[in-house]
């Protein structure tokens, strides 16, 4: 019988975020695989409820509303759909532990189910903190349920291991497996196809571009990277900064921009479905997070040869390679930010290894298929992981090794 995998999502396609692209993702590479994969998320302006979004049967279930009202349409909604459905699936595999995986524990009382587990952020603002420090009514009960009814738990990054490991998951139910991207779609440009690319985009034709893409969030520190913009150096003074996303501080960061006298090489293009067009038509890219989980958004630039800078936070620490794959700098720090974008331009064999750093390790099939194994040995009874993620080795770092 095939393989069938309810992913159960709080936002997917078209909203614009690094779970839902790795899902969308790593979806249609399991279809690919001859597993049947549909997605159960809530709903979004100006979509319907049910669709295909690249191939993948979507469900969006459940009111848009206040937060109680929405949260519990989508658990009832949910369930309902869910329990129409279960002769199309095996594998609950709910990504974030808010109410996709309470969702999914709902679920996994029906017969012949098994749970998978998928965090996506680590730290203050993370998964695991969301439900053992931040929801102190519920959070109990929740972390509870997960470690009595969840067969399986993804680590997307060392840090994220390590979290479910003091919540008191059994380490023989942690898989580490790291996100992983579509290393044809993003992929290096040539010069005269990047030309046409910003002509597109309305970009500069000249001058260097370093490229931002994600959510203009807190926990991205985009107010620190435009305090490192406005320390750059003046071999830089015609360069141009693209901030490529949407979100709550867009607004401050403009009026940021404005007060440091750096508006002029500051562009804001807003969200987009295409990010792979900005990272091919830039020269560099930058990841000034606080926090971060396995960020999808500095795998697809590195897939695409950019010499990469990020703090060294959550799954970027393990991406990259300092020093040769890209540069790592403590977060909040203004000053290193800028002196490593201007090391980042001059240095573009950095992106080179990067590209080949992600074909070789996190390249979305190789990815899929650890999926595939993970799901194959748990609805065969087996309970041993014989997949990791191949990252740094821990033991070398201090930590629990990895094995393949």
């Amino acid at each position: 019988m095939p393989i069938g995998v309810a992913m159960i999502l709080h936002d997917f396609y078209p909203s614009i975020g690094g779970a839902q692209t790795h899902t969308l993702a790593l979806s249609r590479a399991l279809r690919a695989r001859g597993i049947d994969v549909i997605a159960v998320t809530r709903p979004h302006p100006g979509t319907p409820a049910r669709e295909e979004v690249q191939g993948i049967p979507t469900y969006r279930v459940g009111v848009r509303g206040g937060r109680a009202i929405a949260g519990l349409s989508y658990l009832v909604a949910g369930l309902a759909l869910l329990v129409r459905e279960r002769h199309r699936y095996q594998i609950l595999h709910c990504h974030q532990m808010i109410s996709p995986m309470t969702l999914a524990l709902m679920a996994r009382a029906l017969p012949g189910k098994r749970l998978v587990i998928n965090p996506h952020g680590r730290g203050p603002r993370g998964d695991v903190a969301k439900i053992t420090r931040l929801r102190p009514l519920t959070g109990k009960l929740r972390v509870a349920a997960a470690l009595h009814w969840g067969d399986a738990f993804v680590a997307i990054a060392r840090e994220i291991h390590e979290e479910l490991r003091a919540m008191g998951v059994p380490e023989d139910r942690i898989w580490d497996i790291a996100n992983g991207v579509d290393v044809e779609r993003f992929a290096p440009t040539a010069p005269d196809e990047r030309l046409a690319l910003r002509r597109r985009l309305g970009l500069p034709d000249e001058g260097k571009l370093v490229v931002f893409v994600g959510r203009l969030t807190v926990a991205k520190a985009l107010d620190v990277l435009l305090n490192a913009w406005a320390q750059r150096d003046a071999s830089l003074a015609d360069a141009r900064l693209v901030l490529v996303g949407d979100g709550e501080l867009r607004d401050d960061l403009v009026h940021q921009a404005q007060r440091l006298g750096i508006a002029q090489s500051v562009v804001f293009t807003g969200g987009t479905h295409d990010p792979a067009a900005y990272l091919r038509a830039c020269d560099a890219f930058v990841l000034s997070s606080r926090t971060e989980g396995m960020p999808v958004a500095l795998l697809e630039a590195m897939a695409c040869g950019l010499p990469c800078v990020a703090t060294r936070v959550g799954g970027s620490a393990e991406v990259i390679e300092d020093g040769t794959s890209g540069r790592l700098v403590a977060p909040e720090d203004a000053a290193a930010l800028a002196k490593a974008l201007t090391e980042a331009l001059a240095t573009p064999e950095w992106g080179v290894q990067a590209r080949r750093r992600i074909q070789d390790q996190y390249a979305i099939d190789a990815v899929a298929q650890r999926y595939a194994t993970m799901y194959e040995s748990l609805l065969s009874g087996a309970n041993v992981r014989t997949i990791r993620t191949p990252v740094r080795d821990w033991k070398k770092e201090g930590g629990r090794g990895l094995t393949k």
